[in-house]
């Protein structure tokens, strides 16, 4: 004779600060022990508690918009061996904000394995929430050493649009100290005119390409700025004009640029020491490549300090 075993799932809910790992899941605890003519098993009732999960952020550095205006990823690593007579999962909500979350659920597996999910987000921390067991009404039958664990819930900086930032900014950089170099009272104009439309190639290329809208609005200006400043130049400093008004044209242009390099510089300080204290602090996180592209941005920067 069948003996029909029902689930009653008790659900209360319990917060977590980022002390990791965190088992959400045993069956050797939450559910019923029985000894069959196999071993140990475990069978419902099963006394689930929803958990909610906090990831674990560095944020020292990050108040620059060039940081907050930029893009993060959360990382679930867990591990869920589970053997059992029917399936086992257990459903999660991922959420970091209103415009990120992932919703599904993790399915034991009959050997054990590390696995994770991945969340892109802005800026902003993570959530976690396991919300419910499934899969523990009607028969069945657990063997021992079922359990979900969650080893780490990490967010930190996306690595390849933080590293494709710091590319943009030292090219960028890089123009601006090009021409401040060329544009001295001493400049023959038609050199400067020529470096000036090398640089406007460069500049409207790279603008395609980017994807922080403060970067991208401060490039576009200086496109603005330089066309505006080519055509002043090329009027004032011909055969014939005063070479005043040449000077004065240099001048002006020296000014914009020396402005513009102290600017963008500041923005190079402020995420490097960002990218810094994140490399410093995720140093023996298993982020695989990760850490490596995060460390090729710093040193980016850094050429430029």
């Amino acid at each position: 004779m069948k003996i029909i075993l029902l689930a009653i799932a008790s659900l209360t809910t319990s917060a977590y600060a980022s002390d990791f790992p965190v088992d959400v899941f045993d069956a050797s605890t939450q559910c019923t022990s029985r000894m069959t003519g196999t071993g140990e098993r475990f069978v419902p009732p099963c006394q689930f508690s929803e958990v909610s999960l906090d990831s674990d952020q560095n944020t020292n550095y990050s108040n620059s918009s060039i940081v907050r205006s930029g893009l993060f990823k959360t990382v679930l690593d867990y591990s869920f061996t589970c053997e059992s007579i029917r399936p086992l999962s257990v459903r999660y909500n991922l959420t970091a904000g209103v415009d990120a979350s992932s919703s599904n659920r993790v399915s034991g597996s009959r050997s054990y394995e590390n696995s994770n999910i991945e969340l892109t987000h802005g800026f902003t921390n993570s959530i976690l929430n396991f919300a419910s067991l499934e899969g523990n009404t009607g028969f069945q039958a657990i063997k021992p050493g079922c359990k979900l664990t969650v080893q780490q819930l990490l967010t930190y900086p996306e690595p390849r649009y933080f590293n494709q930032l710091t590319t943009h900014l030292v090219s960028y950089n890089n123009q601006l100290k090009l021409l401040i170099n060329i544009a001295t009272p001493s400049s023959n104009h038609i050199n400067l005119i020529s470096t000036i439309d090398n640089t406007l190639s460069t500049l409207e290329f790279l603008q395609f390409d980017i994807e922080d809208e403060f970067l991208l609005d401060t490039v576009q200006v200086t496109i603005a700025d330089l066309i505006e400043s080519k055509s002043h130049l090329t009027n004032n400093c011909s055969a014939g004009s005063s070479s005043t008004l040449c000077s004065a044209e240099i001048s002006n242009l020296r000014n914009f640029i020396s402005n513009s390099l102290v600017f963008n510089e500041g923005r190079i300080s402020q995420l490097y020491n960002f990218l810094n204290e994140q490399v410093s602090w995720l140093s023996g996180k298993p982020l695989g490549r990760d850490q490596f592209i995060l460390s090729n941005g710093l040193n980016k920067l850094s050429s430029q300090l």
